[in-house]
This record gives structure tokens, sequence and C-alpha cells, in this order.
């Protein structure tokens, strides 16, 4: 079975863990031989954090799978793929749609069999526990950012954020009033865009902004905030 190592080190990983690349791949590579793996080749991610899955590396690997040239991956330890559950996750379940082996060698998983089949399942459950909680501490932010009068959302146009509250940006604020002046009275587009300074994107969009409903939409949120 044509297999591909895969090994990466951040400089906080080595440093905390002394986990180096050649340390990995030797690993791998015995590993391979006591398996009956062809070994094609170790591919190294050096100095990468393990927080995010765009990296020059991985993304050799899925090219290489893609190309249906492997078989299975091997790697020294789980953390090496990714440092985030869902990033995991995502990408055992990519690789088994693809027919892909996976293999951790200290974690002694092998997801071509039972008990790595089971262990994707409580992958799955801790993925889904991860999102709920990310969930749940968005929506008690946002709520606690209400409670004290600031302001959550995009910020509508013609406004600004200043100190964590919406307040009316009177450069912006006088150019769509400007806008909407010279429209009421047939002015074209672009004429509006030279004389406000404004794109025409900027033009139409202050044009078809209502600013009282923006208003008594910051007026509620207010209300709101004092309430609590």
């Amino acid at each position: 079975m044509k297999a591909i190592g895969y090994v990466r080190v951040s400089t906080e990983d080595q440093a905390r863990e002394g986990i180096s690349l050649d340390n990995q791949e030797s690993k791998i590579r015995a590993y391979a031989d006591l398996n009956y793996f062809e070994l094609v080749d170790v591919i190294k991610d050096e100095g990468l954090s393990g927080k995010t899955m765009d990296r020059p590396g991985m993304n050799r690997i899925n090219a290489i799978i893609e190309a249906g040239e492997i078989e299975a991956v091997i790697v020294y330890k789980l953390d090496r793929l990714s440092r985030k559950t869902i990033d995991i996750l995502n990408t055992l379940d990519a690789w088994e749609k693809k027919n892909i082996a996976f293999h951790s060698i200290t974690d002694r998983i092998d997801t071509k069999t039972a008990a790595g089949k089971f262990l994707l399942t409580i992958l799955s459950a801790l993925a889904q526990m991860e999102r709920d909680l990310i969930s749940e501490r968005t929506v008690d932010a946002l709520a606690h950012k209400k409670r004290i009068g600031e302001w959550c959302g995009r910020v509508p146009f013609g406004y600004k954020i200043e100190d964590n509250r919406l307040v009316e940006d009177e450069e912006a604020m006088k150019a769509i009033k400007k806008a909407k002046r010279l429209r009421s009275i047939g002015k074209p587009y672009r004429d509006i865009s030279r004389s406000t300074g404004l794109s025409l994107g900027y033009v139409h969009k202050a044009i078809n902004t209502d600013l009282r409903t923006i208003k008594a939409h910051y007026n509620k949120h207010l209300s709101e905030s004092n309430v609590h």
C-alpha cells in the first residue's frame, strides 16, 4: 500500500516538546517498514502553526490524494495534522470518502479498523460540542454588549463606531443628504458623484438609505440597553 508521511513542527512545539521534524520522520519510516507500507514521500511543514489547515505541505498532500497516487497518510501524532478537532474531523472525513487510510503512530489510530471508525464518531461529537460552545459564547458576548449599550452587528451606512457606540458620521450624513437632495431635483448619478465626492456605488447606497429607519433602529437598540 502506497503511503505518504506528514510531519509538522512550529517553533513553540519544538521548544516545548522537542518534537523535531527528523524525529517525526524517523518514527514514520520505521512504522511504514514495520507495517509494509511503500512510503512514497515524507512531506514537511516547518515552523507553521497547527491552527490552520492552509499549509503548503497539507495542500500538497491533498493534491497527491486528488491525483490518486497514495492510499494512506501517516503522522507521528494526531495534533501534527491540526490543533483543532473540527479541522481534523473534516480532513479525515474528506480522506475517508476517497478511501484514504489515516494512521497516527503515537495515538494508535488506523481509520480502516473498527476502533479507528469509532474514533471518528467521537471526534464528530467533540467537533459538534466545540461548535455549540463557540455559538453559546458568541450569543453571551452579544447579549453582554447589548446590556452595556455597545453596538452589535454591521455598522449602517452614514454611521461609525466611537468608543463601541454607534454615532452619526457627520461628513457621511452631509454627503447622503446632499445626494438625496440632488437626486430629488433630477440630477444624474454621475453628477451627484462628482458633486459629493462619493463613488457611484456609494451614491446609489446613499440615495436608497432610509435614515429614519436606521435612526429608529438605533434608538430601539438604546432603549433596550437601558432597560437592562
